[in-house]
């Protein structure tokens, strides 16, 4: 069933049409990350997803308005807040297509915080009020945005190792090293879907699926953006018991011979089952067919006072100890490529950057072990976390424009003013100024009902991507 989107709002927004000063024509406002954000960057990522389910094309009809009519008459116990008037006039007029124009960074762009990165206005004179009832799901492109940039970020602090310890030829790795297990963690489908969209700007592992669907369907391609490996978990390995468990493995072994398997291998006791792996099981592990990897995956600490950092790295020299190691040009050591490790249990950025500089530490090259992000990726942030704040900034009254702002005591909550613009300078930094200024970055993505200026889902990681 189609959401009814004149009710995709805050209750309150529906009676702001009455509260406007009188011969306001227009309502202008911007989305901005404030400075004080826990990323100094925000991947600005999700709005041509939103504007294609929710925005594009006929979106309201008098069957809407007679139902959000009903509704807010209940809603507000009998009283008329209901702007029935405009939402008439969209039907009537636009034909049930929204007077709305909507500027934008390019999608996947790493803005500095503290700047606009869309902007939000009415068309037509008779819809000032359209603007802002729209603040609360265009917000919403906070949670993909999010995502992005925590991926990102990530993504940098791998770079930085991979400079330092991984081998030119192996680069490529890089794109898998953080997978996506967020699915289950997340309160929606759709949350999964976009915001394990927002992931795959960076990397292109994942097992969101849903997430690959909406980057092939709001962003213009066929093409497989995300990938995935054979991979058990604990009802595939306790299915014959605790003495039947390496049963277990050895038929997987000769059931999946090629590519990467990976093995859940905590379900008992993970210390015995690398021994077995190294051991009883090492043969069949070594005689896998060319390119074949083995990958231990546990999934939780072997003791309390244990961190992810220290239980990788323990891992990492026993596989060491039973299948060997070889030191590549750049003088780090890397496992025999029949065998590796992938974490995936609770980890957050922080615990993954300190685990990479432990197995670095330790003279293990950085691709020695994959991570996988599950809540910690799609979930455990919000809209705070990065300050998303949806702001107006002018309304044009009686034809004239004029300057709105909120100047709080909390002077990180000073909201800019004015019709704006967000530009680079020569060194590539960030700025945000009066609309009209040259070089403007924010481009009309939505006007009228229509797309325009759409990106593909290649040319968003290119903005994304890390030199």
């Amino acid at each position: 069933m189609k959401d009814n989107i004149l009710l995709l709002t805050d209750s309150y927004k529906q009676g702001h049409h009455a509260m406007l000063p009188e011969g306001t024509e227009s309502v202008y406002s911007y989305l901005e990350s404030r400075v004080g954000a826990k990323y100094p960057e925000t991947v600005f990522f999700g709005l041509q997803a939103y504007l294609k389910r929710y925005f594009e094309g006929v979106v309201v009809t008098q069957d809407d308005i007679e139902e959000a009519d009903a509704f807010c008459k209940e809603h507000f116990l009998g009283a008329d807040f209901f702007n029935r008037e405009m939402w008439e006039h969209i039907v009537n007029k636009h034909g049930g297509r929204l007077p709305l124009r909507i500027k934008a960074v390019a999608e996947g762009t790493p803005v500095t915080i503290g700047n606009v990165m869309m902007t939000v206005e009415n068309t037509d004179p008779k819809c000032a009020a359209l603007t802002n009832v729209f603040e609360t799901i265009l917000t919403h492109v906070w949670h993909s945005s999010n995502v992005a940039t925590i991926s990102r970020n990530v993504k940098l602090s791998m770079k930085h190792l991979f400079d330092s310890t991984v081998e030119e030829k192996d680069y490529w790795l890089l794109d898998y090293m953080l997978h996506d297990f967020g699915f289950r963690g997340v309160s929606s489908v759709e949350s999964a879907g976009m915001g394990g969209a927002g992931h795959l700007v960076n990397f292109k592992g994942t097992d969101t699926i849903i997430a690959i669907s909406y980057a092939q369907k709001y962003y213009n391609t066929k093409e497989m953006v995300g990938y995935s490996v054979a991979a058990t978990e604990h009802s595939i390995m306790t299915a014959r018991g605790p003495e039947g468990e390496f049963n277990v493995v050895r038929e997987l072994i000769r059931k999946y011979p090629d590519g990467i398997l990976s093995v859940v291998s905590d379900s008992y006791d993970i210390e015995n089952a690398i021994r077995i792996y190294g051991t009883e099981l090492k043969d069949n592990i070594l005689n896998r067919n060319d390119g074949a990897k083995f990958v231990v995956r546990p999934d939780s600490l072997r003791f309390e006072g244990d961190k992810a950092a220290d239980q990788i790295v323990w891992i990492l020299e026993e596989l060491e100890k039973y299948f060997g190691s070889t030191v590549n040009t750049k003088g780090f050591k890397e496992l025999n490529p029949r065998v590796g490790v992938i974490w995936g249990d609770g980890i957050s950025a922080d615990e993954i950057e300190e685990s990479l500089s432990k197995i670095v530490e330790r003279g293990f090259t950085a691709r020695s072990c994959v991570f996988g992000m599950g809540g910690g990726l799609l979930q455990k942030h919000n809209r705070d976390t990065q300050r998303n704040a949806f702001k107006c900034s002018a309304q044009k009254r009686n034809g004239e424009w004029v300057d709105i702002f909120k100047d709080p005591k909390d002077k990180s909550k000073v909201s800019k003013r004015g019709r704006l613009a967000l530009v680079q300078d020569e060194f590539c930094n960030f700025h945000t100024v009066p609309e009209g200024t040259d070089g403007d970055l924010l481009k009309t993505v939505f006007e009228n009902g229509e797309l325009v200026n759409e990106l593909t889902w290649k040319e968003v990681r290119k903005n994304a991507e890390i030199v």
